[in-house]
């Protein structure tokens, strides 16, 4: 397992993945979009959410590096998920809600909400909780990233990256299993420990595959699409309502599928955004889906307050759509706008 030497030059931006980035995180804000209206179900819902958030986690893993040491990595991850968990859990889970209580435009969320993050792990603007989930996924893999490069390696180097595997694999087990039997842990760790097998997957990835780079196998990746997405719906066609949640740890598949789902819808959106490449408005959302992520939550229920007190009664397919590409829509001017007077809390620069 090669160190990876540290470099000045910038990163390159793969229009794909912003594409694949943009996918998902309109995914996730229809999937909030509909929660916030009460329906339980809805086509297809098992099935996306069986890889939504495993596509984020894996993508973090194929752009892993070692940096300069765990100490750099640990104020890189600082600067680009903890800071801005912090910022938006304090100003829009906290802040904020006291704020429309103040003037009567909602419940007192009460003091509670202050370390609700901690055990609760439910409160207002809950999207943010992937980003400190993330940062623990983050530690946790370089923590077996290093036992693997340390100690197995310099026996063993043959076995250096299935070693590591193994040890994603086992911690995935040991979350998943903690989400089975209803046992948490705080800050979001039981869910880290059960996404460590993606991230993992997307480093074994960028390793030992070109799945960033043009390669003859592109000529199949809409029909590696396909046929994935078709094994996913398959696989969660029969599921109960809300048979996966990877934000409570919660899930109600047999381990297999919620991996093979998991796995094959992340590979699925991939392939798919390869071929594609980008789609402007897409591509863009998934290029600052940070900001949409913290974000949308309030945006949204913003605009079904407006429609209320307008006493507007569309049926509510139509409110849906139009409560949906409206917040998406805004942020055509809320993203340039939060480049432009938060870039150290969106992960735009670092602020230590």
């Amino acid at each position: 397992m090669e160190p990876v030497t540290p470099t000045s030059v910038a990163k390159p931006r793969y229009a794909f993945v912003d594409l694949a980035k943009g996918i998902c995180i309109m995914l996730v804000v229809w999937h909030h979009v509909v929660s916030t209206w009460g329906l339980e179900t809805y086509p297809l819902k098992e099935a996306v959410s069986s890889f939504r958030m495993p596509l984020y986690f894996f993508l973090s893993g194929l752009f892993f590096k070692e940096y300069a040491g765990f100490f750099d990595f640990c104020k890189r991850k600082i600067n680009k998920l903890l800071i801005p968990f912090a910022f938006f859990f304090v100003t829009l889970s906290c802040i904020f809600p006291f704020v429309l209580h103040y003037l009567h435009l909602r419940g007192n969320p009460g003091a509670s909400v202050w370390y609700s993050f901690v055990w609760k792990q439910a409160f207002p603007n809950i999207p943010v909780w992937f980003l400190l989930s993330l940062f623990w996924t983050n530690l946790m893999f370089y923590g077996l990233y290093l036992v693997a490069k340390k100690f197995v390696a310099k026996k063993f180097p043959q076995h250096a990256t299935s070693s590591l595997v193994v040890l994603s694999i086992a911690v995935g087990l040991v979350g998943f299993f903690l989400g089975r039997y209803n046992i948490k842990l705080p800050l979001f760790w039981a869910s880290s420990m059960t996404s460590i097998p993606y991230f993992c997957a997307g480093h074994v990835a960028f390793r030992y595959t070109k799945i960033l780079a043009p390669n003859p196998m592109d000529k199949f990746n809409i029909p590696f699409a396909l046929l994935g997405f078709g094994l996913v719906v398959a696989l969660a066609w029969n599921a109960p309502p809300d048979s996966v949640s990877y934000v409570s740890n919660r899930y109600w598949f047999p381990i297999w599928s919620v991996y093979l789902c998991g796995i094959l819808g992340t590979l699925s959106v991939l392939f798919l955004s390869k071929a594609i490449k980008k789609i402007p408005l897409v591509s863009y959302f998934g290029r600052y889906s940070i900001m949409v992520l913290v974000t949308h939550g309030w945006v949204q229920w913003g605009i079904i307050k407006i429609l209320q007190e307008n006493h507007v009664h569309w049926p509510r397919p139509v409110a849906l759509a139009v409560v949906f590409v409206v917040t998406m829509l805004l942020y055509l001017g809320i993203i340039p706008l939060m480049k432009r007077f938060l870039p150290h809390v969106t992960a735009q620069k670092d602020l230590i």
